[in-house]
């Protein structure tokens, strides 16, 4: 189960990385589309096109990244627990919490002083404290203090994953289900005061909108055995739903886009994008035997996906700025920019985390990269 894990966790860090340069492609179809086409942006004429499908599905494929990776990171709380002890020794999570930290204060200064020159963008000491508390030097880092607040609550969450599992899942599923459920009257438009002001109580770094990946991920751990019976008997269902779950993630989130009246809407997760996601890992765990292309290597990025996850989307923002400038007709053409977009944002991250290693800086490589 551990090496699937780490495969899991490869493929969830590729599809990180892919799914911020799809970001980057909205970015190059909408909004400078005057690069290379002589229009006013923002642009939306290409929505409905091949390219805007392309990316939507490769989008929706995408979703289970970031639930994958809390899985993970509560299942190897239960290895790290053991099956003598009761509670997970808050050693083992203050050290992780100390591994995850100081690489992402570090490199969220680093994102200070590139989005300063690149973006002209410089805050007062408190605002940068405050970014610093919520992971707001780059948009992927709320990761990093959402998965800090799991590792603290799982002192909380051992004890009852391994002799309450059932209504702990139950608990942390009700949970997530609250922002999820008030996304949908603020992303529709609707004129609800009360759901808008209670949605911006569940930012994306907040746990209760992501709870029961982690859950599920700590009571499979102590429960594997049961677990993978269930998987074998189940498997060919979670497979059939699985391809099912794709085209209506897409449809729900097109039909959400219009409802909404806006011309575009940043993505939020939904509904079938959290049932796709829990579908994606539940069938990807079932077919354990199934062997999947590149599964060494992409087993090897997922013990370095966390220096991936904090070095791409500054990679992803100076190529994009350097193509802006210098070679804008490639905006165009998204068949080329997003293989090149991801290249770069796992060559450049896994080249320079093999130099550092090789280098007299060597003994400085967990606190740049966990």
């Amino acid at each position: 189960m551990i090496r699937r894990l780490l495969l899991l966790n490869g493929l969830a860090i590729v599809g990180v990385v892919l799914n911020h340069t799809i970001g980057w492609g909205y970015v190059a179809m909408f909004w400078w589309t005057d690069r290379y086409r002589p229009v006013a942006v923002p642009d939306f004429s290409q929505m409905g096109g091949l390219s805007y499908w392309g990316l939507r599905f490769f989008e929706q494929l995408l979703m289970f990244s970031i639930p994958a990776f809390l899985f993970v990171s509560g299942y190897f709380i239960a290895v790290a627990t053991g099956r003598t002890r009761s509670n997970v020794s808050p050693s083992v999570v203050r050290q992780r919490i100390v591994n995850l930290a100081i690489p992402y204060l570090l490199w969220s200064l680093i994102y200070f002083g590139a989005n300063a020159v690149l973006e002209d963008q410089i805050f007062t000491p408190w605002q940068y404290l405050r970014l610093l508390l919520v992971g707001g030097a780059a948009q992927a880092f709320y990761y990093v203090p959402l998965v800090i607040q799991l590792y603290l609550l799982a002192l909380l969450m051992v004890p009852l994953a391994r002799s309450h599992w059932r209504p702990l899942l139950l608990a942390s599923l009700a949970i997530q289900l609250v922002p999820l459920a008030l996304r949908y009257p603020v992303l529709l438009g609707m004129d609800w005061p009360w759901a808008i002001q209670l949605e911006r109580w569940f930012p994306a770094w907040f746990f209760p909108g992501h709870l029961f990946w982690f859950t599920v991920g700590v009571v499979v751990g102590f429960h594997v055995g049961d677990f993978r019976v269930w998987l074998a008997r189940w498997k060919w269902w979670l497979l059939g739903l699985l391809v099912v779950t794709v085209p209506l993630g897409i449809l729900e989130w097109e039909w959400i886009l219009r409802a909404s009246s806006q011309g575009w809407l940043g993505q939020e997760r939904t509904f079938f994008d959290d049932l796709y996601s829990a579908l994606a890992i539940l069938t990807f765990l079932a077919f354990e035997r199934v062997n999947l292309p590149a599964a060494r290597q992409l087993a090897d990025w997922g013990t370095r996906s966390y220096g991936i996850y904090l070095v791409h989307s500054l990679v992803l923002l100076v190529a994009m700025k350097v193509i802006y400038h210098a070679v804008p007709w490639l905006l165009a053409h998204q068949i080329l920019l997003q293989p090149l977009l991801l290249a770069l944002g796992l060559a450049v991250p896994l080249a320079l985390m093999a130099l550092v290693n090789r280098s007299p800086a060597r003994r400085f490589y967990a606190y740049l990269f966990g």
